[in-house]
């Protein structure tokens, strides 16, 4: 019998919310979706009110015959056990927030709580056609910054504080030329292969190469992959200089978890076949054994858009 769900994905400037249909006969389909801000300087316990109330007003507009309950992803640290967030770098007023009571309170279902990127690598094993199947699977998301998730043996990594799969900060660069990281450290993945990164990246590759295409002043992902698929050379060197990096935390990751697949996610994910070439090269260069180098097939989500919510309503399946 399908399931109901309602998956909330809050962001640092936007809150996403669907209703998931989930069940072994029908597959997964979202029914209805809304949005509303975040407002992150807001009260944390304002903030989880709000959310409820949408919560509700969606499920009322889904018209559905039950919610069976609802998943939510957050980012920063959380006690995914007693449902509390920690602390979160973009949402200062969630620090210590006992998120799960409050949105149970307010919406009156039961509730399950992750982070965002832990929900996401459950969003593919569970609804993505790249994890199907899969029961060892990395899932990096590629965005502002770098985060990521680990299947293993059918069942999400967590850790003794649920802070396992950090590997937005698993260092691809040392010495004094290494870049500096958010978290306060240098040579981190996030460093190179997050917004910030790729920008740098860009603009050193601008000043050596100039393009017809790219200006240093005007640089994000989607602009340098559509230049990329256009045959920009500047572009191509940007991307591949970005997958090498990604390939060398990847080859940290099939030493480590041994998977079938890595699976890359977020609004960065678009430009995987440009990133490709850089990420083999590099794990042919540092992977130890060319066997497991070979299996972790490398590929991006079919789900870029909706793996969050997919996601958020995946943490309450396996809650």
């Amino acid at each position: 019998m399908p399931q109901h769900i309602i998956g909330v994905d809050i962001g640092g400037t936007t809150v996403k919310l669907a209703v998931v249909r989930a069940g072994a006969a029908t597959g997964e389909q979202i029914l209805h979706t809304s949005t509303i801000d975040t407002r992150p300087q807001d009260p944390g316990e304002q903030t989880a009110a709000r959310i409820g109330q949408a919560v509700k007003i969606l499920a009322g507009a889904a018209k559905v015959e039950r919610i069976d309950g609802v998943g939510v992803g957050c980012p920063g640290l959380v006690d995914n056990v007693h449902r509390l967030i920690v602390v979160s770098a973009n949402l200062p007023g969630f620090k210590n927030l006992p998120l799960g009571d409050l949105l149970e309170k307010e919406i009156g279902a039961a509730v399950a709580l992750q982070n965002d990127a832990n929900a996401a690598a459950l969003g593919e094993f569970e609804f993505g056609r790249a994890g199907k199947g899969c029961r060892n699977m990395v899932l990096l998301t590629l965005g502002t910054g770098v985060g990521g998730g680990v299947i293993c043996d059918g069942k999400l990594l967590v850790g003794a504080d649920n802070a396992a799969a950090e590997l937005g900060h698993v260092k691809v660069e040392f010495g004094p030329a290494a870049f500096p990281c958010g978290c306060g450290h240098k040579g981190c993945i996030e460093a190179y292969a997050g917004m910030g990164g790729i920008a740098r990246t860009a603009r050193a590759v601008l000043a050596d190469a100039p393009s017809t295409t790219l200006s240093p002043n005007e640089i994000t992902t989607k602009v340098i992959t559509q230049s990329a698929a256009a045959g920009d050379r500047s572009a191509l060197k940007i991307l591949h200089r970005t997958g090498e990096y990604l390939g060398r935390a990847i080859a940290s990751f099939v030493e480590i978890f041994n998977p079938e697949k890595v699976i890359l996610a977020g609004g960065a994910s678009r430009a995987t076949p440009y990133l490709l070439p850089g990420i083999h090269q590099a794990m042919v260069e540092n992977c130890s054994f060319a066997a497991t180098r070979d299996r972790a097939k490398v590929q991006a989500t079919a789900i870029p858009d909706d793996i969050n919510v997919l996601g958020a309503a995946a943490v309450f399946l396996h809650r």
